[in-house]
């Protein structure tokens, strides 16, 4: 009888415990993914106190923007903290891929995939007539609110 008593006791602890875990909050410790086919962006901090704002690859239109320059601005005290500003004073987001970080240091950069230097404040884009510009090599989808800078060239 008293080895019935500890089992009952034991099974009943072992509910009681699977009650309570199933109450408390999830944490999942496994990164979740996007499927390949969103086109929402999000905000992914970086190293440092920076945040990038995040876009899967995208398509790029041809879409025709009032801007011919837009220049980085960095400053992990505004928000965002990555956008850029055209000639005329406008404000863009500005979207990174997955593989570009960014430092928080006395100098706040965002690198590359390979860990090349890519924008610092202050890097000025230009925009060709008739054609995308490229930051660093990687190309520079355009939009009347936004650049978006991509890994690889859009397909």
């Amino acid at each position: 009888m008293n080895g019935a008593r500890h089992r009952r006791s034991l099974f009943g602890g072992v509910l009681l415990g699977a009650a309570l875990l199933g109450c408390g909050p999830t944490v999942s410790t496994s990164p979740s993914a996007a499927p390949a086919s969103s086109t929402q962006a999000s905000a992914v901090v970086s190293a440092g106190a920076i945040v990038l704002d995040r876009t899967p690859p995208i398509a790029c239109d041809s879409i025709g923007v009032d801007y011919t320059s837009a220049t980085i601005r960095i400053d992990a005290t505004s928000d965002p903290n990555v956008w850029a500003e055209t000639e005329t004073a406008k404000k863009l987001v500005v979207k990174w891929t997955q593989g570009f970080s960014a430092t928080n240091g006395s100098t706040p950069v965002i690198t590359g995939p390979k860990g090349e230097e890519v924008a610092r404040d202050g890097t000025r884009i230009d925009v060709p007539a008739g054609a995308y510009p490229r930051l660093a090599g990687y190309f520079v989808c355009l939009a009347p609110d936004a650049l978006s800078v991509l890994e690889a060239d859009p397909q």
